[in-house]
């Protein structure tokens, strides 16, 4: 974490250090603005986003896969009205099959994995987007350290997906879980 700050002004390094020291203390002491404003911002994302992509060692760092490529799944989502283009929004299959955790987020890096388990024309290419749909919503939430990752508002947004229950139920099938 330490080279993600080296940049930061002092204000906010203190005011992420009060925040620690609190929550370690059993406090749930908010996070200072000037602390959510830094790493919420623009340049955030573009100068610590590089350096998170480099560290991630499961990745492919690309939108193609051997039988699908994301790049398509997305396109899916923007011609359907679902998402708006994010130029700033990565996205990456795993390198590993991942069976637990099919798709995540990094909300602050704006990093989005794909399990490499939905490279396959054997899975439908309305689940692998409701999948990319999922993780996407979770970046067009925000940074939200208190808020519930699927609260109301997120299961209101996640009920735009047209298939949405024909998704999660092959899902399922598949015993594979958001």
């Amino acid at each position: 974490m330490s080279d993600y700050l080296e940049d930061a002004e002092q204000k906010v390094i203190e005011g992420l250090a009060r925040t620690l020291f609190s929550k370690i203390s059993g406090q749930d002491k908010e996070y200072p603005e000037e602390l959510s404003e830094w790493m919420t911002s623009g340049s955030f994302v573009k100068t610590k986003q590089p350096v998170y992509l480099k560290r991630s060692r499961n990745l492919t760092k690309t939108t193609k896969g051997e039988a699908r490529d994301l790049k398509e799944s997305y396109g899916r989502l923007l011609k359907a009205g679902l998402i708006e283009d994010d130029p700033e929004v990565h996205i990456s299959w795993t390198i590993e099959p991942n069976l637990r955790r099919v798709g995540y987020a990094s909300v602050l890096m704006k990093v989005i994995a794909i399990s490499s388990i939905f490279d396959t024309e054997m899975i439908p290419e309305f689940v692998l987007d409701f999948v990319l749909y999922h993780e996407l919503l979770h970046i067009n939430a925000g940074f939200n350290p208190h808020g519930k990752k699927h609260g109301p508002e997120f299961q209101k947004e996640e009920r735009k997906y047209p298939q949405r229950e024909e998704a999660e139920s092959c899902l399922k099938k598949l015993s594979l879980y958001l």
